[in-house]
């Protein structure tokens, strides 16, 4: 066994020493990402109106517990007439009772041994009615406009109106609730209290020339909200007799605060032209022999010029001479590629290296059937370096094509 893991690493060894070493380079880039959906060019101006449809709601609580306060007056009222007439009967009864007592007392009858006659005992009366404590409604706090208009913008558009119209639908949070989980043991154990809810919210962006461009309902699914752990379920229960309406409040704050930022994501990933960075792994390689790669790594030096440039315009104008100038200059090292030998100057790993270099750059050129093309050659090439990068972009090169296919 021993002399099987030496020969496995004095192979592995030599398999280094003759092959190329390929530096991994990260490079970090601004890129505009172009929206999903395309507003008229001629509109500039945006403005962010809030509908507080959570009012609707407190309305509706205040409705209902009106109606159950009026629900409940009318049972303690009818409660309350069956409890006096029930009393009035035993008053009439006791009374009778007393008046035939105080009549024989006042004749001078006795008992048969000479005693006082004994006065009836007052009489028991059934419950008297309470009523209920009702609990009042946990209304939802007023929503301030400018939450909104702070914290949602339209990249590539500038504040204004009688333009584009983004109308924030606010909804009550939703189906609040609490969820306990216990760990540890002994004096160590402790509970977990995490409120679980919804926070959706409407969302409607039109434009004069346009109309509605979405409508829609966004972040219906459950989220969460750490609440404090304790070391008893009962400090939970006194914390919650303390701090209700406070987590209240607290909770919705975050949430709302949460839902926006989702928002405006969400909407310049629709409509926006936002300012992205990336940061993209562009190959080189290190001297390896007697082989020069000067000018792998003058393609390299190009590569990363042109891609530095590609922010400067949302159609990349202004990069395209230099994405054309490292493609081509990429293209006249693989006149060289030899896949099936392993030695050679553009051996296969070498080969696989630079048509990863090649789909990044033709994506930014919008030849997704070119960089297509690469990503299959790198993925099929049986280099494992070149097929997990290829495979890792598959999806942000998918969603820059759908994005230029909108535009261009």
């Amino acid at each position: 066994m021993k002399n099987f893991l030496l020969f496995a690493l004095v192979f592995f060894g030599v398999c280094i020493a003759h092959s190329q070493i390929i530096n991994d380079n990260k490079f970090t880039f601004s890129y505009i990402q172009l929206p999903l959906t395309k507003i008229d060019p001629q509109h500039s101006l945006f403005e962010v109106l809030v509908v507080h449809e959570y009012n609707q709601a407190n309305q509706d609580s205040i409705a209902i517990f009106n109606a159950r306060k009026e629900s409940a007056m009318q049972r303690f009222l009818f409660q309350m007439d069956i409890y006096y007439a029930q009393k009035d009967s035993i008053d009439r009864m006791y009374y009778t009772q007393l008046s035939s007592w105080e009549k024989k007392v006042n004749a001078g009858i006795k008992n048969a041994d000479g005693t006082a006659l004994p006065k009836p005992a007052a009489p028991k009366y059934p419950t008297q009615p309470i009523y209920p404590q009702l609990q009042e409604p946990q209304l939802h706090s007023s929503f301030s406009e400018d939450q909104a208009t702070e914290r949602i913008t339209l990249s590539g558009f500038k504040q204004g109106s009688g333009e584009v119209q983004i109308i924030v639908k606010i909804q009550p949070i939703q189906n609040i609730r609490i969820v306990t989980k216990k760990y540890g043991s002994g004096s160590s154990t402790r509970y977990k209290y995490t409120a679980k809810y919804q926070m959706p919210v409407g969302i409607v962006v039109a434009s004069p020339t346009e109309g509605i461009l979405m409508e829609t309902t966004m972040f219906t699914e459950e989220k969460s909200y750490k609440m404090a752990n304790q070391k008893s379920q009962y400090d939970h229960e006194l914390y919650m007799m303390d701090h209700k309406d406070d987590l209240f409040l607290k909770l919705e704050s975050t949430a709302r605060t949460e839902v926006l930022s989702d928002l405006n994501n969400a909407i310049n990933s629709q409509f926006g032209y936002v300012m992205k960075s990336r940061k993209a792994e562009i190959y080189s390689v290190k001297k390896f022999k007697s082989y020069d790669y000067t000018d792998v790594t003058n393609a390299y030096s190009i590569a990363t010029s042109a891609l530095s440039k590609v922010s400067q315009d949302r159609d990349r104008s202004g990069a395209m001479d230099k994405l054309e100038e490292a493609i081509n200059a990429i293209k006249l090292i693989l006149e060289e590629s030899n896949p099936n030998d392993k030695k050679t100057r553009i051996n296969p790993k070498v080969t696989a290296m630079l048509h990863c270099n090649l789909a990044e750059l033709l994506i930014w050129q919008g030849e997704f059937d070119r960089a297509d093309a690469s990503v299959n050659l790198a993925i099929n090439s049986g280099e494992g370096k070149a097929k997990r990068h290829c495979k890792g972009e598959l999806l942000f090169y998918k969603d820059q094509r759908n994005r230029w296919n909108v535009h261009f």
